[in-house]
């Protein structure tokens, strides 16, 4: 279910197709559509194995998209949670998309 791209290339998503259509782990929040971001393969698959029951669908999976890629994907979102901790009640920071896209763009 789960690949392990080699790590350090990068940010993956949680994602899946459904009718054609590439969807990745979000959720709804007063003030926007968050997508959930991670650093690693392992962290991603650690937070679906905790909320797996319930997150709806099947076939979810890793997906690590390149700079520009993530970034088009990131355009359909508001917020951007990095590494959703899976505790409830933990403390989560979010960005907006225009920040994080602008701190994937600088160099380093």
């Amino acid at each position: 279910m789960f690949d392990y791209p080699r790590e350090g290339e990068g940010y993956v998503l949680l994602g899946r197709v459904e009718g054609g259509v590439p969807g990745y782990l979000s959720y709804g929040t007063e003030e926007g559509e968050v997508v959930c971001v991670f650093e690693s393969a392992i962290e991603a698959e650690q937070f679906y194995m905790h909320w797996r029951a319930r997150i709806p669908g099947e076939g979810w999976g890793t997906v690590r998209p390149g700079t520009e890629e993530l970034i088009k994907v990131l355009q359909n979102f508001d917020l951007v949670s990095v590494n959703p901790q899976p505790n409830p009640g933990t403390t989560e920071y979010l960005h907006t998309v225009e920040d994080f896209v602008r701190e994937l763009r600088e160099p380093g």
